[in-house]
């Protein structure tokens, strides 16, 4: 179907098709929390992001042609340097390895980039690229736009390559072959989720505008960020708070899909960094090219080698114990508090919600209609579908309209509402007492303690093993 069929189809929505589906109790439209943003005007910003999501579809048809299986495995591999497992490695390899303020820096921007992409996803709530004809080639929990692997393809790549300008004197050599690692880096990332047909032009370019703003903001104060967190311990409580402030600002997605939690499993990460850094001494512990700059290769790949191993075991049987301790722990908390419970990522295996495009996805309409205008377009229809009495057609409509906010207009689906406690943990808008996701407290505790650990202690067992 080309661009503009797809266009077409989706403005029936608002068009055509509004009488009907809002007087259809089964027909839902997909709402987001920017719906309610100055009056009709956040709808009107929402259609017009689809649009453009819309609009790249031929772009996406035309790569899908040609694509090869040896085309396949380098894009799933240029995608995989966008993911979150990679970042991880990278962020212990720069702390342990090459310049320890770096990897604390690389550490904290990761976690601002999923706060800024992650809050801009569940504020608008835009599909990926309609399916069929798109073949996509990963599976996706989360909204489309912004694009996190684009906003991050953009923030990290080019925060090496802005540090590594500013405090190395590197020689025209290595900066033109670190110019070329980044720019492929960069932009293979961001090519990836085109070709593997999991994001439309309009998600990569709103990513890639993400991370220019957050980057350009983070050149500006990262020097002063790495000053405030080492301070001591207890002159951090401020630095939390404003963290639990932001959580609770962020807007919340339905239950399965992964972009709060993952921005609240990132917050875990950076109050580990920030408590890590605390109790160090004034320069904190440094990375091996800290003590020995003019190390040989080959040497830096024995120690590369060694520290990855067992800093790399240590994390990995951190993360076991107190996981072990932890989740039984909060579990019974939330039961002592009455509180029912369930598991977020694995509500999402179990009942994965499609986020691309189709003919079921309707977005609001911008102008909603009158109560009247409703109430007619109801007896009309009952009209034609045959109904003999036409009084009780408009008592009908008029119960529809008026009674216990029925009408899919003022219906939420239970999947897009906000949390009113903590933001994400709660599901569903509903009592305070059901429907809490315990992999947020337990990942933010888990991961929070392996960041502690890989930032305080493991460079502590490196000096003392003597590597």
């Amino acid at each position: 179907m080309d661009e503009p069929q797809l266009i077409k189809q989706r403005k029936l929505s608002v068009t055509e098709e509004q009488q009907t589906t809002e007087n259809n109790e089964t027909n839902k439209y997909t709402k987001a929390p920017i719906d309610h943003w100055g009056g009709c005007y956040g709808r009107w910003f929402r259609h017009k992001l689809l649009d453009g999501i819309l609009v790249g579809t031929p772009v996406l048809v035309t790569i899908q042609r040609h694509r090869t299986p040896s085309r396949t495995k380098l894009f799933k591999f240029f995608s995989f340097l966008g993911t979150e497992d990679f970042y991880t490695v990278l962020f212990v390899f720069l702390y342990w390895l090459v310049d320890a303020r770096l990897g604390r820096l690389f550490g904290v921007l990761l976690a601002v980039g999923f706060y800024a992409t992650g809050s801009l996803k569940a504020l608008l709530c835009l599909p990926r690229p309609p399916s069929p004809p798109i073949q996509p080639l990963e599976k996706a929990y989360d909204w489309a736009l912004p694009s996190l692997h684009s906003s991050l393809g953009v923030i990290c790549p080019w925060y090496l390559w802005l540090y590594a300008n500013v405090h190395y004197e590197l020689s025209p050599f290595q900066m033109g072959v670190m110019c070329f690692a980044i720019v492929m880096w960069s932009f293979g990332v961001m090519l990836s989720r085109l070709y593997l047909g999991v994001h439309s032009p309009a998600d990569i370019v709103c990513g890639g505008i993400v991370g220019v703003l957050v980057l350009s903001l983070w050149m500006q104060v990262d020097d002063f960020v790495d000053f405030y967190i080492g301070q001591r311990a207890e002159l951090q409580i401020k630095l939390f708070l404003a963290v639990v402030v932001l959580l609770f600002c962020h807007p919340t997605s339905e239950r399965g899909n992964p972009s709060y939690p993952d921005t609240c499993t990132l917050t875990g990460v950076f109050c580990g960094i920030v408590i890590g850094r605390s109790r160090q001494r004034s320069r904190g512990w440094p990375a091996l090219l800290d003590i020995n700059p003019h190390i040989s290769m080959s040497s830096f790949l024995m120690y590369t080698l060694a520290r990855m191993l067992l800093g790399g075991l240590v994390i990995v049987l951190t993360k076991m114990v107190v996981k072990f301790v932890v989740k039984p722990l909060i579990l019974q908390i939330f039961a002592w508090c009455g509180a029912t419970t369930y598991s977020g990522k694995q509500y999402g295996a179990e009942y994965p919600i499609n986020k691309h495009y189709n003919s079921q996805f309707l977005l609001p309409p911008i102008v909603e209609m009158p109560t009247c205008e409703k109430e007619d377009a109801k007896a009309e229809e009952m009209e034609i579908k045959g109904e003999s009495n036409t009084s009780s057609s408009s008592e009908e409509s008029a119960t529809s309209t008026g009674s216990g906010g029925k009408n899919s207009e003022d219906s939420v689906d239970e999947n897009f509402q906000l949390a009113h406690v903590f933001q994400g943990l709660a599901a569903d808008g509903v009592s305070w007492k059901e429907n809490w996701n315990y992999d947020i407290p337990v990942n933010q505790v888990v991961y929070g303690m392996m960041t502690y650990m890989a930032i305080d202690i493991v460079p502590q067992i490196f000096i003392y093993v003597g590597i």
